[in-house]
């Protein structure tokens, strides 16, 4: 197969971005859909508050009336923002097709039925009405929808439960849709109407529904600008052009049809636009991350192609096939518990079954691009958002994407290793894919020799052998291991391309206990030297294993302990908490640990499913409880941060700072007026909402963002020093992803020595005396507390910290 050229993957980023938009709208179109179309919603946004106004004077007319017809006291009940989008998307589901007004009329007023079917019975059955709602929700199709919607509204009123719904006649449906139609003609330019002759002599004409021309017109010059700035963005096979300033680097467009990508991702224009010249640090790191030349794992491919083709669902390469129901219970009618049992994990493995969907949708994706370039040497033309977090541009086939991603990625060239001392770090890798990475780097690389004769067996027949390498944690990246570790065991040296990466011990908390001096903080996230490493992640694990001890006359705590309390609960809630975690995110991750812990692990659930949220809302409890008990000198950084985002907030001020690496950012969230419709269309809660940004600042986004923005401004920082100064030591190769370092194997002694000297020199300066000297600095007239009393780490002894990165 020949390699593919630049010219080749130019055409194809225009033209499959330009066939992923025109499917997505002829799809929306052939299922009367078209207000999932980024006209369709532009459209809605535009004419719902003209329009709700004037079905608001129609009800208020209507209510006036003494004697009504059936449709008309039923829509009184309505909300008149409620009809007016029910009346809309109907209309705009086929926005682009001519409809006979009596077709329209009568689809409209259906909808509306549809609406005082749903509002009529959650008046008339409060106890059940919600629920049925939330079983209509469930069916696919809307004429399944309906059915389950009216069984179960009869069977409620057979039990005496709710009186019957009387349905409406045609002419109901047709008046109350000529109504609405006639009243959205009149009030907006989205339609018109038009008479076309029909018959066999055409004498005869009908009056239709159209768009009118300004519509059309709109709706096509809308798609013709949103054709050209959504390419679907691919690696290059030519070097990336380098960043000379925001609007210049990343992707050579010349020639084509490609929108100019800017180097920092933001909507934000005045800001980009203020930005003069060049950012010499982020922009030269960036440069050197894009310049690293990478290549498809050709075996690792045609492994997880099999795997793909034939539903082995390995690590999160999903199975093609549905996940099956459990048996429904034998006594289902007449046992309304087993019945609600049944309900609950029927609904949970819906759930799961969604989710898969789009994963299929992603392995596809992703093996369509590998199987394009499988020949060719590339490169990842990359940008930085507005903290100065450097990202690949191209999606999908990514080192910075999950674990089957990155298992597919080799660096395109290869160093030598001679040696156990250069082949250190690729055991280490090999341990730390696999899940032995709690224990020293010397058990590790230990642990990878011992396992020499089994990664042999894997690379010479990976499905033969699969049982050995799918339970690794990191299967597709352990997969690749065995095979340059097969081939380094049996000769001793071994041209290796794996990237092997260095992870950081939670960065976020890292970060923060480094801005605070901490001691605690520094020593339990391994900033500070240990003969083992730490793990924070224990530490809350053990502190909520205490709680539930100090609480066993209750018996859920009772039962938590038997069921068994780990680090993985601890690790994802622990892990975001430095980014804005709240309790409520908590309660999630809680939740699918329990899930993973039952269907992964394979442990039985002592809790029936009736009380299933209930315990795991008291266990979030706990965690949460000790997740803040142990990190008291990161909180009370946070909540500074916090205040004076606030303090600058109330004066209607952003807030801004420039990075250790001279990288400006700039927090500016704006109040947003917000419009939400909540909609019961065929049962299915619709949410139509759109957000106006308007001149005032935010005060609480403001205030959620500040730490998080600024702990992510400080590992850009970090990331930007570390690869600039790797490359002055004759390091060329990089797998960067923003907490996790990577080169090759043979460097790795070099580069973790380089980003722990980046580190020490960046947070031995008091970094929170330099921001709030930025803020006072462009705000002289506010007073900016205090930062909080710091402890006293030594910061500088990350430079001898094994295990800071590893």
């Amino acid at each position: 197969m020949s390699e593919v050229t630049q010219k080749d993957l130019n055409v194809d980023m225009e033209t499959i971005g330009l066939g992923r938009f025109r499917q997505r709208n002829e799809s929306a179109k052939k299922r009367d859909a078209e207000i999932e179309t980024g006209y369709g919603q532009r459209l809605m946004r535009a004419s719902l508050p003209l329009f709700a106004k004037q079905v608001d004077s129609w009800l208020m007319e209507l209510a006036g009336y003494k004697n009504s017809a059936r449709y008309q006291m039923d829509v009184v009940e309505l909300d008149s923002k409620l009809v007016a989008f029910v009346t809309i998307k109907a209309i705009l589901d086929s926005i682009t097709k001519k409809k006979p007004l009596s077709s329209a009329a009568h689809f409209v007023g259906a909808r509306i039925e549809d609406e005082c079917r749903c509002s009529f019975l959650l008046r008339n059955n409060e106890t059940k009405g919600g629920g049925i709602l939330l079983g209509v929700k469930k069916r696919n199709g809307r004429a399944a929808k309906l059915r389950h919607l009216r069984s179960s509204m009869k069977n409620e009123a057979k039990k005496g439960l709710m009186d019957y719904w009387v349905a409406w006649s045609h002419r109901d449906k047709l008046n109350c849709g000529l109504n609405l139609v006639e009243r959205l003609r009149t009030s907006t330019s989205l339609i018109e109407y038009v008479n076309l002759a029909n018959g066999k002599r055409k004498r005869r004409s009908t009056r239709f529904v159209t768009a009118t021309k300004e519509t059309l017109e709109w709706i096509e010059q809308y798609n013709e600008y949103r054709e050209l700035i959504e390419p679907f963005w691919l690696p290059t096979v030519e070097l990336p052009e380098p960043w000379e300033n925001v609007f210049k680097g990343g992707y050579n467009t010349r020639g084509t049809s490609l929108p100019t990508v800017p180097f920092i991702k933001t909507s934000n224009m005045e800001y980009l636009r203020g930005i003069k010249g060049s950012l010499p640090e982020p922009m030269e790191a960036t440069n050197l991350i894009q310049q690293t030349p990478w290549r498809v794992n050709g075996r690792v491919l045609e492994v997880m192609k099999h795997c793909w083709e034939h539903s082995i669902p390995i690590g999160d390469l999903p199975s093609r096939e549905d996940e099956p129901l459990p048996p429904v219970p034998s006594d289902f009618e007449t046992n309304e518990e087993a019945s609600k049992l049944w309900k609950q994990s029927a609904a949970r493995i819906y759930d799961r079954r969604v989710s898969q969907i789009s994963r299929r949708l992603l392995v596809s994706k992703l093996l369509f691009i590998a199987d394009k370039l499988k020949t060719s040497r590339f490169f990842y033309p990359s940008q930085v958002d507005f903290r100065g977090r450097i990202y690949n541009i191209p999606s999908f086939l990514g080192i910075q994407g999950p674990d089957m991603s990155r298992g597919l990625l080799s660096f395109s060239r290869p160093e030598l290793i001679n040696n156990d001392e250069d082949a250190f770090w690729l055991g280490v890798q090999g341990a730390n894919t696999f899940g032995y990475d709690k224990v020293t780097l010397e058990e590790r690389f230990s642990w990878a020799k011992d396992f020499s004769d089994t990664a042999d067996r894997i690379a010479s027949d990976p499905l033969g052998h699969i049982e050995y390498w799918r339970e690794a944690d990191s299967p597709w990246q352990f997969l690749a291991w065995c095979f340059e570790w097969a081939e380094y065991a049996s000769t001793g040296r071994i041209k290796s391309h794996l990237p092997v990466n260095m992870d950081a011990s939670n960065n976020g908390l890292q970060i923060l206990s480094m801005l605070m001096r901490d001691e605690y903080g520094c020593h339990a996230t391994n900033v500070t030297p240990t003969d083992i490493p730490s793990d924070i992640y224990s530490v809350v694990s053990d502190k909520v294993i205490e709680r539930l001890r100090a609480d066993t006359a209750t018996p859920i705590a009772h039962d938590w302990l038997s069921f068994g309390i780990d680090r993985k609960l601890a690790k994802r809630p622990t892990m975001v908490w430095p980014y804005g975690g709240t309790f409520y995110s908590c309660q999630a991750y809680v939740d699918d640990w329990f899930s993973d812990s039952l269907r992964k692990e394979g442990k039985i659930s002592p809790f029936q499913d009736s009380v299933r949220y209930a315990a795991t809302g008291y266990l979030s409890k706990h965690l949460w409880a000790s997740i803040n008990e142990v990190l008291i000198k990161p909180k009370e950084c946070m909540k500074w941060l916090q205040e004076v985002a606030t303090t600058l907030a109330k004066e209607n001020k952003p807030i801004s700072w420039v990075t250790p690496t001279g990288f400006p950012v700039l927090q500016s969230y704006k109040n947003s007026t917000s419009q939400n419709v909540s909609s019961n269309i065929n049962g299915v809660a619709t949410h139509v909402k759109w957000y106006t940004d308007a001149d005032t600042i935010s005060l609480r986004r403001q205030k959620q963002g500040i730490s998080p923005n600024f702990v992510h401004s400080l590992d850009a920082s970090c990331l930007t020093r570390s690869v600039l100064s790797a490359n002055a030591e004759g390091i060329y190769d990089f797998s960067m992803i923003h907490d996790s370092y990577g080169t090759h194997s043979n460097k790795c002694h070099l580069f973790g020595s380089v980003l722990r000297n980046a580190f020490s020199e960046i947070f031995s300066k008091n970094l929170l005396d330099d921001f709030m000297m930025q803020v006072l600095t462009d705000n002289p007239r506010l007073e900016i507390p205090l930062p909080p009393i710091s402890g006293d780490a030594d910061i500088t002894q990350v430079k001898d910290s094994k295990y800071f990165f590893c």
